[in-house]
């Protein structure tokens, strides 16, 4: 982990962080309140741009490490491995969002969430293409 830029682990704590301020504060505040429509399809669609966020963040961890530790990957360079992390996070999260798979628990089909995923999909992507995810020390081993 001391080796991962430290704008990675900041976000990935602020989006845990969050995601439960969000689950148990301000989701039932805006909805039991009925406030205005965008604020309540903001905080029932933002899990799921978190969840492709960190779940891009996860697979590109694993990646790495199997890239460093394994050998698998050895001669992909670190483009490739954010495009390869960003694709099987999002054949996870799109996939779950059209029910063709249930494994992150109860979900409904909602196209707002879709557009959330795909948006936090993007979103990872040009971070990790413009600021990378390990420290320039590291970055030699590609």
């Amino acid at each position: 982990m001391a080796n991962i830029k430290p704008y990675i682990i900041r976000l990935y704590i602020f989006l845990l962080l969050f995601h439960s301020f969000n689950k148990f504060l301000l989701r039932p505040y805006i909805l039991e309140n009925d406030l205005a429509a965008f604020l309540q399809v903001f905080t029932l669609s933002v899990p799921n741009f978190i969840e492709a966020v960190m779940g891009t963040v996860v697979i590109t961890g694993l990646l790495n490490l199997a890239q460093q530790r394994l050998g698998i990957l050895k001669s992909a360079g670190e483009q490739a491995i954010y495009t390869l992390a960003v694709g099987l996070a999002s054949i996870y999260v799109i996939t779950q969002e059209f029910k063709i798979h249930n494994l992150g628990g109860r979900n409904t089909y909602d196209p707002n969430d879709v557009v959330a995923s795909i948006i936090g999909l993007i979103f990872i992507f040009i971070l990790l293409t413009l600021y990378g995810f390990w420290r320039e020390e590291e970055s030699n081993r590609f």
